[in-house]
């Protein structure tokens, strides 16, 4: 596998300064990799002052010869202490590692060196179709940013789960130190995508919700205490203050929203 330095794969560099800005991308991450302001619906990871981007989409800006976005085939990192971004394709991930790592909209969140990737929407080419992931990976950021920074394969340091009901993108995630929360989100694929009259189907899975925990053996995790919520105010019920403020703010919106 191939480090690439300087990052060349994705070459258009935004000229809309007007994106909305992550609130957990660091400006300075923004000055020394600018493409980062025309991306959208990427994950984002940090630790020891770098910031690993992971899948998303950027948008073209010659729409008259490019229809949509293009999807982000590279975990980008980047070194604020050295100044530069560099890249890493992960097509060269095997299987459904590589495809889920290059969807748009995977809920995630970072605790201590962990990063939790759920879900989200792209396309894959073991299943011929645009698919929702069905996957809740683990990334050990503290050992994947070192090995990529000397240019090894790090698939050694990624845990991966499936799970059809870990198939949303575009839900909230959080955890409260003991359990995680998602919520929300939609469900969709897309059924010969190539063809003129592709079929394409979406289902909006707000007001539910799972909780979970998680637990490792060796190289694998598993899913512990796992538990389905149709109705988010019987969640909100069953956990009061032990939710995490983003859950709940969430849930405040989707039962304001339903009135």
């Amino acid at each position: 596998m191939k480090l690439i330095f300087p990052f060349i794969a994705l070459c258009i560099i935004c000229t809309n300064m007007n994106a909305q800005t992550p609130p957990n991308v660091p400006k300075e991450a923004l000055r020394i990799f600018p493409a980062l302001q025309n991306m959208h619906g990427y994950a984002v990871g940090h630790y020891n002052q770098c910031v690993l981007i992971i899948g998303g989409r950027t948008q073209s800006d010659v729409p008259e010869l490019y229809a949509g976005d293009f999807p982000n085939l590279e975990m980008i990192l980047i070194d604020l202490n050295q100044r530069r971004a560099t890249a890493f394709g992960t097509g060269n991930l095997e299987g459904v590692l590589g495809e889920h790592l290059a969807a748009t909209g995977m809920a995630y969140y970072q605790h201590e060196h962990l990063l939790y990737l759920v879900g989200g929407y792209g396309y894959s080419d073991s299943q011929c179709r645009f698919i929702t992931f069905p996957y809740l990976t683990v990334i050990d950021l503290k050992a994947t940013i070192p090995a990529l920074l000397a240019g090894q394969n790090p698939v050694a340091h990624f845990y991966q789960i499936s799970d059809k009901r870990m198939a949303l993108f575009d839900a909230t995630f959080d955890y409260n130190g003991d359990e995680f929360f998602i919520i929300n989100g939609k469900y969709a694929y897309k059924l010969n995508p190539f063809e003129d009259t592709p079929t394409y189907h979406k289902e909006n899975r707000t007001g539910e919700g799972h909780t979970f925990r998680l637990q490792q053996k060796e190289h694998q995790i598993d899913f512990k205490d796992f538990k389905s919520w149709y109705d988010l105010r019987d969640l909100e019920d069953y956990y009061g203050p032990l939710l995490p403020e983003r859950i709940e703010r969430a849930i405040h919106s989707s039962n304001k929203g339903n009135q």
